[in-house]
C-alpha cells in the first residue's frame, strides 16, 4: 500500500514533467525550444565566461599592429609593457552583459628623416570600461628625452598614432560581442544565437559601451531596416570676422568663465587635450583632441540626440588680418539631416553670442 502511494506520486510528477517539457506549454521560462542538448533552456539561467586571457591576447595583437610612417618620420608602438585588468561576459534572462576594467600601457619607437637615432617614448590608455565609450577613455602620450627629433616624433604619436589606439578600444567591445557573447547566449528556435542576423538587414556596427549595457542583444523583434541604413555624412565649412585680437576670441572657445558668460552660464569645460565639454545642458558634447595655444582647436563633437557611437570633428583656425580676426570652422563627419541646423546653431549660439557678450562685432582693435 505504501509503496503503491508513492508508486502513484511518482507517476504523477513524471507525467507533470513530461507536460510542462512540451513545445509551447507551461510556464515560458521553462518550455523546452528546439534544443538537442537542452541546455539554459530559452537562456533564462545565469551564465558567465571569462574573457581575461583572450582580452589580452587581443589587445597585444592589436596594439603592435599600429603604426605611423610618413615623410616626417616613422613610429610604431614595440611593445604592451602594462595590461592590468579583467573582463567577463555574462548572461542572465537573454540578456549580454559585459562587465571590464583596463590600464595599458604601450612604448613606441621610432625614427625621423634627419636622424637615425631610435626614439621611444609611451602611450597611457586609462579608464577603460563598460561605463565608459571609446571617445571617453583617457589617452596620453609621452617622451622619453628632450630635442627636436624627439618632439617632432611625439607630434606624430599624438596626432596620429593616439587616435588608432583610440580605434582599437571602440573595436574590443565589438570583440566581446561577437566572439564571447555567443558563448552565453544559446540558439532557440528561430534564432542561431547572438550573431543572429536578419537576411534583409545588415548587422548594426556596435561601438558604444554604455549602448551595451542596456541592450537586450537576444531580441524577438525583428529591427527595422532604417535602424541599419549607413548614415549619409557631410562636411561643413564657416568663416566669421570678429572685431578683437587672436588670443581674446581662442579664449572664448577654451575659457569656462567666458563660455559660461556668452552661453548663459550653461557650459562645463575641461580645456586641455582629452578633456570634455558639456554645453546648453547637455545638448552639445565632446572633447578637445589638441589645443595649438592662438592658432588652433581640434574637438570631439556632437549632438545630444545622435546615435550614441557619432562623432563630428571640429577644427577652430584662428588668423590675425591686422584689422581684426578670421575664425574658419570646418567640420566633419556631420550627419545630412543636421547639416542646416548645425550651420544656423554656430552663429545663433557661438558667434553671435560672442560678439554680443564682448563687443567683437563692432568698433577697432
Amino acid at each position: 500500500g505504501e509503496f503503491q502511494t508513492y508508486q502513484h506520486y511518482f507517476i504523477q510528477i513524471n507525467l507533470s514533467s513530461k507536460a510542462m517539457a512540451l513545445w509551447g506549454k507551461g510556464d515560458p521560462r521553462w518550455i523546452v525550444e528546439e534544443r538537442e542538448d537542452t541546455k539554459n533552456v530559452n537562456n533564462w539561467h545565469w551564465s558567465e565566461v571569462d574573457a581575461s586571457a583572450p582580452s589580452k591576447k587581443f589587445f597585444n595583437d592589436k596594439f603592435l599592429d599600429l603604426g605611423i610612417t610618413g615623410t616626417e618620420g616613422s613610429v610604431r608602438v614595440s611593445e604592451v609593457t602594462k595590461c592590468n585588468g579583467e573582463a567577463t561576459v555574462n548572461n542572465r534572462k537573454g540578456k549580454v552583459i559585459y562587465f571590464f576594467e583596463w590600464e595599458i600601457e604601450l612604448k613606441w619607437c621610432g625614427k625621423t628623416a634627419m636622424s637615425n637615432d631610435n626614439i621611444t617614448g609611451k602611450i597611457i590608455i586609462e579608464n577603460i570600461s563598460e561605463e565608459n565609450t571609446a571617445e571617453e577613455v583617457d589617452i596620453s602620450t609621452r617622451q622619453e628625452k628632450n630635442g627636436t627629433e624627439h618632439t617632432k616624433l611625439h607630434a606624430i604619436v599624438k596626432q596620429q598614432l593616439a587616435p588608432k589606439c583610440r580605434e582599437v578600444i571602440g573595436e574590443y567591445i565589438q570583440y566581446l560581442q561577437t566572439t564571447h557573447g555567443k558563448q552565453v547566449i544559446l540558439p532557440t528556435k528561430g534564432s542561431q544565437g547572438i550573431n543572429a542576423v536578419p537576411s534583409k538587414t545588415k548587422p548594426t556596427s556596435v561601438n558604444s559601451i554604455k549602448k551595451q549595457m542596456d541592450e537586450t542583444v537576444l531580441s524577438k523583434s525583428t529591427p527595422k531596416e532604417t535602424e541599419n541604413v549607413t548614415m549619409k555624412k557631410t562636411e561643413l565649412t564657416l568663416r566669421d570676422t570678429f572685431k578683437c585680437r587672436r588670443e581674446e576670441l581662442f579664449q572664448c572657445f577654451i575659457n569656462p568663465d567666458r563660455m559660461k558668460a556668452y552661453f548663459g552660464g550653461e557650459a562645463e569645460v575641461d580645456a586641455r587635450e582629452s578633456g570634455k565639454f558639456s554645453l546648453l545642458g547637455g545638448a552639445i558634447t565632446g572633447s578637445y583632441l589638441e589645443i595649438q595655444p592662438v592658432d588652433s582647436i581640434q574637438q570631439l563633437w556632437r549632438f545630444k540626440d545622435w546615435p550614441a557611437d557619432m562623432y563630428s570633428s571640429v577644427t577652430l583656425t584662428f588668423k590675425d588680418t591686422g584689422s581684426s580676426t578670421e575664425l574658419k570652422l570646418v567640420q566633419t563627419g556631420v550627419p545630412q539631416y543636421s547639416l542646416e541646423q548645425i550651420r544656423t546653431g554656430w552663429s545663433r549660439y557661438y558667434f553671435s553670442p560672442i560678439k554680443m557678450t564682448f563687443g567683437y562685432g563692432t568698433g577697432s582693435l
